[in-house]
């Protein structure tokens, strides 16, 4: 299992190996276009998890966060 909100006491949330690598596929809007919570941690996880083993710099890390969590911000509003 692979735990997508590794802080989480009380609520934590994970899914199978198989499912994450589909979630983080997922890209019909772009990549930063999710239309589930789900999808959104496991992106959120993914581009984290990237960045703290050095798969990605950090002002591309910065920008795809951004844009990740924006696009998220304003769909739920």
């Amino acid at each position: 299992m692979i735990s997508l909100t590794p802080y989480a006491s009380r609520f934590p949330v994970e899914v199978e190996p198989e499912e994450y690598e589909h979630l983080v596929r997922q890209n019909q809007n772009g990549w930063s276009a999710c239309n589930s919570e789900k999808e959104w941690l496991a992106k959120l996880h993914y581009l984290r998890q990237g960045r703290k083993e050095g798969k990605i710099e950090e002002a591309a890390f910065k920008n795809r966060e951004t844009a990740l969590i924006l696009n998220w911000w304003r769909k739920s509003l």
